[in-house]
C-alpha cells in the first residue's frame, strides 16, 4: 500500500501581515519534497488554507492508496472534516478550491490535527521566509536611533518620538513593546538591540584604526584541555575578530617563565603566589576557565586590586542536565533496579514498589546562581513546584515570576524551603559562609526527602550526611562532588573516608557534571570573550567577589 503523508503549515508575521507556507511531503515514510513560498499578506487562517492547497496541488497526480494530511490548526482541520462550517468570506473560496482538488484525488484523504511542536519542520520552512523580512524591517528602522552606554546596559533613544529604551546585550533584552510581544516569540532582535550591536561594531572598528596594533600576551597555565586544544579553540574564536593575541604556555625554564609572567596581560588558570603577582606588572585579568574558585588563595589577590579575577559559567547547561539526571535516577530507583534485574530480582509492579512521579511534587534549589536557574528551567518542564534560595534577592527584576518559581527566599529561609520540598538540589559555591552549611540540624529536617549535591562536597557536613543516609533518615542522595579526590599518589581512591559506596540509597557520581562535550568549549569561549574585553579596555564579565569568595 502506497501511503502519502503531508505536513503543512502557514505562518503570518504579524497577524494580519506577511504570509508564508511550509509543506513537507513523505512517500512511504521517505521524504519526497519540501516547499516554502511567500503568499502575500493576510491572516494566519488564510495562510493555513494556502498551505493545504499547495500541498494538495503537489500530490494530486501522485499514485497513492492513502493520504494523511497533518495541520496544526484545529479550526482548519475541523472545517475540512465538516465539523465546523466555513463562515469567513475570505476563507470560503479557499475551502471551495480544496474541495475541487479533493475530487481529483482518487485515494482517501484524511485531515488530522497535529500540535505545532510535532509539525515543526513545516512551520520552520514558512518562518525561514518571513523572519528575515521582519528582521530587515528592524535593521532599516535602527538607523533612526542614538545610543548611550551606562555600565553594562545601553540607553537607546528614538530621535523621532524622543522615547528611551533600555537594552541589555548579555541576555539579550529590551524593554520595548516590540521585543516583549513579537521579537521573543520570533527569536529576532528589535531595532534597539540591532542599533546597539551596530554601535559596538563601529566602536571596535574605530579602535582598530587608532594607534599601532599591539600584541596582547596571554599566558595559559590551565590544563583543562591540552595546549594544542587551547590554541585551536582560541584561534577559532578569534577568527572573526582577528585580535593580535600571543598565546603562551608556561616554560619549564625558570628564567623564561619569569619573563612570561612579567609580560602577560591575561593569565588563565594556575596557582599564582604573591611573588608571581609582583612579577606580573602588566597583568589585568586572572581568568579561571570554570566556576569554582574555592582552591584559589584569594587573600593574595586582595593585595592586587587592579587585577580582575574572573570565572566562567559556560558549564551551567551541562551541570543542570546532570542534576536532573541524578534527580530522575533517585525518583525512579534506576540504579538499584538495574543492579537487581541483572540478578533476576524484580522491582516495581511485581513486588508492589512504585517509583516516584515528579509531576505535582516540589523541588528546593539551594543556590539560585547560573546553574540553579538552569535547573529551575528544566525542573518546570517536569511539573515540579520550585522553592529556591538565593544569597541576595535582585531588586531590578522579578526573578521569581520570570523563572516560574513558587517561592524565592534568602538563606535565612532555608528551613522553610526544606520543609516545603520533596527533593533538594545543592548548587552553592564553597565559601567560608557555605562550608558545612548543610549540617546535622539541616539534615535532620530532610527526613524522608532526597538530596542531590552538584556544588562542592564540603558544603554538606561529611559525617552527618553519611550517618543520616545510613540510618535512613534521608530517603536517598545523589552526590557528584566529594571529600577525597585521586592524585598522583592515589590514582584510585574512594570519594570519602566514610563508606558511602556501601549504602543502597546513594548514587555516586565522579564529579563529572560539568565535564560534557560542549561545556569545555563553552567555558573556553567565555574565557576568550573576557580576553577580548581586556584587549579593548573594557570591564571583563563574571568578576569574583574577593570578599565573599565567589
Amino acid at each position: 500500500m502506497t501511503k502519502i503523508l503531508v505536513r503543512a503549515d502557514g505562518s503570518c508575521i504579524p497577524n494580519p501581515g506577511n504570509m508564508a507556507i511550509g509543506v513537507v511531503i513523505y512517500r512511504d515514510g521517505e521524504l519526497w519534497k519540501k516547499i516554502n513560498e511567500i503568499m502575500g499578506t493576510g491572516t494566519n487562517n488564510i495562510a493555513e488554507y494556502q498551505a493545504v492547497i499547495r500541498g494538495l496541488e503537489e500530490i494530486k497526480n501522485l499514485p497513492a492508496d492513502l493520504v494523511e494530511f497533518y495541520c496544526d490548526s484545529q479550526l482548519i482541520v475541523k472545517q475540512l472534516n465538516g465539523q465546523f462550517k466555513v463562515k469567513n468570506k475570505q476563507l470560503i473560496p479557499l475551502y471551495q478550491r480544496i474541495q475541487e482538488l479533493l475530487e481529483g484525488i482518487k485515494a482517501p484523504v484524511f485531515f488530522i490535527w497535529n500540535r505545532r511542536e510535532e509539525n515543526k519542520l513545516a512551520d520552520q520552512l514558512a518562518r525561514e521566509l518571513l523572519i528575515p523580512q521582519e528582521q530587515n524591517k528592524r535593521v532599516i528602522a535602527s538607523t533612526e536611533l542614538s545610543i548611550e552606554q551606562k555600565g553594562d546596559v545601553f540607553l537607546v533613544k528614538n530621535n523621532k518620538n524622543k522615547k528611551t529604551y533600555l537594552v541589555d546585550l548579555k541576555v539579550p533584552e529590551c524593554n520595548c513593546y516590540d521585543f516583549e510581544k513579537h521579537c521573543r516569540k520570533w527569536n529576532i532582535d528589535c531595532k534597539h538591540i540591532i542599533a546597539v550591536r551596530k554601535y559596538l561594531q563601529n566602536r571596535e572598528k574605530n579602535k582598530s584604526q587608532i594607534g599601532v596594533v599591539r600584541a596582547m600576551k596571554v599566558l595559559i597555565f590551565s590544563k583543562m584541555v591540552s595546549e594544542k586544544k587551547w590554541q585551536e579553540l582560541l584561534e577559532k574564536y578569534n577568527k572573526e575578530d582577528n585580535l593580535p593575541l600571543e598565546i603562551l604556555f608556561p616554560s619549564k625554564d625558570k628564567k623564561q617563565l619569569k619573563e612570561q609572567l612579567s609580560s602577560a596581560e591575561v593569565i588563565v588558570g594556575g596557582n599564582l603566589s604573591e611573588d608571581d603577582l609582583k612579577l606580573a606588572k602588566k597583568l589585568k585579568l586572572f581568568q579561571i576557565p570554570f566556576v569554582g574558585v574555592d582552591k584559589l588563595n584569594l587573600d593574595v589577590f586582595r593585595k592586587f586590586p587592579h587585577i580582575a579575577v574572573c570565572n566562567t559559567h559556560g558549564n551551567s547547561h551541562a551541570v543542570s542536565e546532570h542534576a536532573m539526571a541524578l534527580l530522575l535516577a533517585l525518583a525512579k530507583n534506576l540504579i538499584n533496579n538495574d543492579r537487581d534485574l541483572r540478578k533476576g530480582k524484580w522491582h516495581g509492579f511485581v513486588t508492589g514498589e512504585p517509583t516516584i512521579q515528579l509531576y505535582g511534587r516540589s523541588l528546593g534549589i539551594i543556590g539560585l546562581g547560573s546553574i540553579g536557574m538552569e535547573i529551575a528551567k528544566r525542573a518546570l518542564s517536569f511539573g515540579l513546584q520550585i522553592f529556591a534560595i538565593k544569597r541576595s534577592l535582585p531588586k531590578e527584576e522579578q526573578l521569581e515570576k520570570k523563572l516560574g518559581l513558587t517561592f524565592l527566599g534568602t538563606p535565612e529561609q532555608l528551613e522553610y524551603v526544606i520543609a516545603q520540598t520533596d527533593f533538594i538540589i545543592i548548587a552553592l559555591p564553597l565559601t567560608a559562609k557555605t562550608e558545612n552549611m548543610i549540617d546535622e540540624k539541616i539534615l535532620q529536617l530532610m527526613k524522608g526527602k532526597y538530596l542531590i549535591n552538584v556544588a562542592r562536597g564540603r558544603v554538606i557536613d561529611e559525617k552527618a550526611l553519611y550517618d543520616h543516609l545510613k540510618m535512613g533518615n534521608l530517603a536517598g542522595a545523589a552526590i557528584d562532588t566529594w571529600y577525597q579526590y585521586p592524585d598522583q599518589e592515589n590514582p584510585e581512591r574512594l570519594p570519602s573516608q566514610y563508606a558511602f559506596h556501601e549504602l543502597p540509597n546513594v548514587i555516586l557520581s565522579p564529579h563529572n557534571a560539568g565535564y560534557s562535550d560542549k561545556a569545555l568549549e563553552e567555558n573556553i569561549w567565555r574565557v576568550y570573550q573576557n580576553m577580548a574585553r581586556i584587549f579593548h579596555g573594557e570591564e571583563p564579565e563574571n568578576k569574583v567577589n574577593l570578599e565573599e569568595g565567589y
